[in-house]
């Protein structure tokens, strides 16, 4: 999937042949760490800690050149687009900071 100068191909996300997970992850990183700094300063951190909890089906992206340039949640208000693992927080945030991040 390619697009061409400032044009944007819009799917769902669990329709596309790339790795989308991560790259949603690391939007949402660049967007949300100054709320999330008490977890970690560092967007890596915080990308790989979250790239879990994305509902696939519920979301669209936007892909630009290949990669994902924009996230969406669309959902019909019945299903959650989002669903967070303590267990995988606690990997890369650490016990503490993991069970936190999963109860709130």
């Amino acid at each position: 999937m390619k697009s061409e100068g400032n044009k944007f191909l819009i799917v769902k996300a669990d329709e596309v042949d790339l790795d989308v997970r991560m790259q949603m992850s690391e939007i949402f990183a660049e967007g949300f760490t100054q709320w999330l700094v008490f977890f970690s300063k560092d967007k890596n951190v915080i990308a790989k800690a979250f790239a879990h909890m994305f509902i696939l089906d519920q979301f669209f992206v936007a892909i630009a050149n290949g990669e994902i340039a924009g996230v969406t949640a669309c959902t019909d208000g019945t299903k959650k687009s989002v669903k967070l693992n303590k267990k995988e927080l606690r990997k890369h945030l650490g016990f503490f900071k993991g069970s936190m991040a999963g109860t709130f």
